[in-house]
């Protein structure tokens, strides 16, 4: 199951690649949940998939062009999938922007369930109950 995991973050970070939100929020589990870093301007966390949508079209709304791109391999941690990606972009004032974050899903029925995001790698690995 693990396997399918990976996949499924694998598929909602190319749907956002894509910018394909209605994929996006299908692969959400009705009761998601989703943890932003402590520096994160908004504090959430965000409960429910509307109020998770509502956070990616905002952060979606907010640059003209951006993407994400694992710079790390996918850790298959049971339930749970690690990632380390950097997300870079251009605002619309026309400046390039990059933001470096690791992101813990939980994965349950084939959707994601929990996601909490850290900047700190090693507090990610921890949170999911991982050692470096």
């Amino acid at each position: 199951m693990s396997e399918q995991n990976v996949e499924v973050v694998r598929r909602g970070l190319a749907a956002w690649n894509a910018g394909h939100m209605d994929a996006i929020a299908e692969m959400h589990d009705p009761d998601a949940i989703l943890r932003v870093p402590s520096e994160w301007p908004e504090a959430g966390p965000f409960v429910g998939r509307e109020a998770v949508m509502r956070q990616w079209t905002r952060l979606r709304e907010t640059w003209d062009a951006d993407a994400v791109e694992p710079t790390t391999d996918y850790v298959d941690a049971g339930d749970r999938v690690v990632v380390r990606w950097r997300w870079w972009g251009q605002a619309h004032d026309g400046a390039d922007w990059t933001l470096e974050v690791t992101g813990v899903y939980t994965v349950r029925k084939g959707r994601f369930f929990h996601m909490e995001f850290f900047f700190d790698h090693d507090k990610a690995l921890e949170a999911a109950g991982l050692h470096e």
